[in-house]
């Protein structure tokens, strides 16, 4: 009897342990007309009240290679730091970073060697976020490049349009909730970032 009950324990104590342990990866593809020029790879972790995502796209043209590491941390659905490094891939010191960081009721703020302090409130939403769940509600976003917010606006039927301070605009689209394709307008032209898997 006793064996049985420790072997129940245990079986909840897993099922407890699992369930606050989840762990999402998504692949998309970056195409320029016809053609794959990238990948983006999104990864989310959650463990209880923290989580953490990751975003890693490499692209690879005849004329241009590019990297970007993007990393979040989150506690009970405030940032707590983020990070973006992107590079040309060829030279390490090429590199820009981007290092934001809660520090008491604001963040600190450092973008490619300058520093400032955003005291905006908490930041709940993050660019990163956009890959992982459909931002019903949420009209502006942080961007863990740029160093600031930006605008976000609910287009219908899923899709999300994100404006950038340059006058661009980048729209995300989702199909039940889920991340399906992202229309990036380039100076090359529109790029798609598509999932899949």
């Amino acid at each position: 009897m006793n064996r049985l009950i420790r072997l129940g324990l245990f079986t909840g104590m897993l099922l407890i342990a699992a369930k606050q342990l989840t762990a999402q990866t998504h692949t998309f593809e970056i195409r320029l007309g016809s053609h794959a020029i990238g990948t983006v790879e999104a990864r989310l972790n959650i463990n209880g009240a923290a989580r953490r995502t990751e975003i890693k796209s490499r692209i690879e043209t005849m004329l241009k290679s590019k990297i970007t590491d993007i990393s979040c941390e989150y506690s009970n659905n405030i940032l707590v730091q983020a990070r973006s490094y992107s590079s040309s891939g060829k030279n390490a010191d090429d590199g820009k970073a981007t290092v934001t960081r809660r520090d008491g009721v604001h963040y600190l703020v450092s973008l490619e060697g300058q520093q400032s302090t955003l005291n905006d409130g908490d930041i709940q939403h993050s660019v990163s976020d956009l890959y992982f769940s459909e931002p019903k509600q949420v009209t502006r976003i942080y961007s863990e490049t740029l160093g600031k917010f930006l605008a976000l606006k609910a287009l219908g039927n899923g899709a999300y349009e994100l404006s950038l301070p340059e006058g661009k605009k980048n729209v995300y689209r989702y199909q039940k909730g889920a991340l399906v394709e992202v229309e990036v307008n380039h100076t090359l032209g529109k790029a798609f970032i598509v999932r899949t898997s």
